[in-house]
Order: structure tokens, then sequence, then C-alpha cells
């Protein structure tokens, strides 16, 4: 169980971090490995979600009975919610997989004692998530000016390693900063003597 949340918290942490903070722009490669391994998780859903329907379809059944949606559907429905309306630096792919990963973690039996909990957390990150995306879409020119000297003099303390991983994921763009941050930043990384 401690394994699943860390692993909760580590992909919604680097989801967020890997927009929010420059320092933690070197754990991009990181980020992309977790996406990639929800897009794995997404898919051996869909293809064993496919072959136990097509093996219910060919059993002869009773006709349907309309049944309220069970909790964990709607809770399925109102997590989507969430992850549509808090990740948007997520491609719809993205967010589907990020979806099929924390409905997988909530339908594990051994999570069910902590299953409160972590959706509790997931909410709070995806919250905080969402706050930081309106917060950079209200950014001024002269705020995002501000942010990326600022940035800059951090950026100068680091080590030519760690400038360099910056300078590539700037370079890259940055998932959920504005275009004209990112361009700003970069100008400014730009200005800071390389060490010898």
């Amino acid at each position: 169980m401690v394994r699943v949340w860390s692993t909760v918290r580590v992909a919604v942490l680097g989801v967020i971090l890997a927009f929010c903070s420059p320092a933690a722009l070197a754990a991009d490669p990181f980020v992309l490995f977790l996406l990639r391994m929800m897009r794995d998780q997404a898919i051996s859903s869909a293809l064993e979600a496919g072959v136990s329907s097509s093996r219910d379809a060919a059993k002869p059944g009773l006709p349907e009975v309309p049944r309220p949606e069970p909790p964990a559907v709607q809770e399925g429905r109102w997590l989507r919610g969430l992850i549509d309306e808090s990740f948007l630096h997520l491609s719809a792919a993205q967010r589907e997989e990020l979806h099929a990963s924390i409905m997988k973690i909530l339908a594990d039996p051994r999570n069910a004692p902590h299953r409160s909990e972590i959706i509790g957390e997931f909410t709070r990150q995806a919250v905080a998530t969402r706050d930081a995306h309106r917060q950079l879409s209200r950014l001024t020119e002269a705020d995002m000016k501000s942010i990326a000297v600022e940035a800059r003099e951090e950026f100068s303390r680091l080590p030519p390693d760690q400038r360099a991983l910056l300078l590539k994921a700037l370079e890259r763009g940055v998932p959920g900063m504005p275009r004209a941050l990112n361009e700003i930043m970069l100008a400014e990384f730009g200005s800071v003597p390389q060490a010898r």
C-alpha cells in the first residue's frame, strides 16, 4: 500500500512540478516515464475490458434491467471532471491515462482502507494544479519578467550539468507554462555566463 500511495504522490507531484518550478524541470524525463507507464496501464486495461466484454456478449442473458449507477461510477465521473479541469497541460490521451491509473489504484482491494486518503490527496494536488494554471494565465508581462529575473539568479547558482538540463527543458517547452514566460526565461537563462 505504501508503494502505491508513493506512486500516486510522485506521479501527481511530478506533473505539477514539471510546469510550476524551474528547479523541478530536471525531473522532466521521469515525468515522461510516469506518463508512459500510465499509458501502458490504460492500454492493458482496455484490452482486458474488450476481452471480457466479448465473452459476456457471447453469453445469452436476461433482459437488462435499469439499475442506478454504483457509487464507484459516479466517483469515476467526478474524478474525470477534476482531472479534465485541473491538468490542462496534459493531452486528452494523457488525462485519460491518469484517470485510468487512479481508478485502477482505487479499485485495488488492498487500497480499500486508504481509499478516502488517496482521493483526498489526489484532490488536493489536482486543485493546487488547477490554481497554478489560473495564476499562470493571469501573469502580466511585467510579472513574467520579474519571475524570470528571480529564476535567473537561482539558475546561475546551479552546477553546469543542471543548467544544461533546465535549458533543454525550456527549449522543448514546459507543459503548462505560458509560451511568453517560457521565452522570457529562456532569454534570461541564456544571459548567464557559462561556468568554466
